[in-house]
């Protein structure tokens, strides 16, 4: 009988580069596109608060380009951090941050949302992580090409000692 050992099967998914997600790089892309929302939606308020003279009624337009670039930012950030699998972790970053920011819109105006919305944000998400998903790891792939070595690679062995070779 053979014994069937978790840390292992984990150990394989997370592991090899051809297969799995980075958790570790996906996390870090949550936090940072949370922390970028926050940060420019509050840059953004200051600002055209400051600089508009007259009544701001609406600033919904301003929140929906904060949002869907923190989407394509969140995916970017991400693929570029695992160094694989670039649409992939572009993809559950966006469904991730779509699920967050449609729970968001649910509990500040729950009667005014319409289904349709929810779900185009949802797609919306899904799509701009995964393209920032995908220019994350094509940024990355063409700096390794360019440089010869990718910078985990010199994390590892020190970046000077590399550059000197």
């Amino acid at each position: 009988m053979r014994k069937f050992n978790i840390r292992d099967r984990v150990k394989k998914l997370t592991g090899e580069k051809e297969q799995g997600l980075s958790y570790s790089a996906l996390w870090y892309g949550l936090l940072t596109a949370g922390f970028l929302w926050m940060v420019l939606v509050g840059l953004g308020a200051v600002l055209v608060l400051a600089l508009t003279e007259g009544t701001v009624y609406s600033m919904a337009d301003l929140l929906k380009l904060v949002t869907w670039s923190i989407y394509f930012l969140g995916g970017f950030i991400a693929a570029y951090k695992a160094g694989f699998s670039g649409w992939q972790h572009g993809l559950w970053l966006g469904l991730f941050l779509g699920l967050f920011s449609v729970i968001f819109l649910l509990e500040i105006v729950p009667t005014i949302i319409a289904w349709q919305q929810v779900i185009f944000q949802w797609v919306a998400a899904a799509i701009l992580g995964t393209s920032g998903g995908i220019v994350g790891q094509r940024l990355l792939q063409s700096r390794k090409n360019r440089r010869g070595y990718t910078f985990k690679e010199a994390r590892k062995e020190k970046l000077f000692k590399l550059d000197r070779n």
